[in-house]
């Protein structure tokens, strides 16, 4: 649970819309992979991967 918490603040952080970032966490969740999504306002495509959990503390 506490993967997809830090999926989803971190796409909301990015700017991505509340759905795009429940979907990023839920595949984050499931393959540890959010793909590439729409983030900062649509200008940016981003990323989360496992990894990037230990990146941020």
């Amino acid at each position: 649970m506490r993967a997809v918490r830090y999926a989803y603040e971190k796409a909301r952080r990015w700017r991505a819309s509340p759905l795009v970032s429940a979907w990023a966490a839920f595949r984050y969740a499931l393959t540890g992979d959010t793909g590439y999504f729409r983030s900062h306002a649509g200008w940016r495509l981003s990323r989360i991967h496992r990894g990037s959990l230990q990146e941020d503390e």
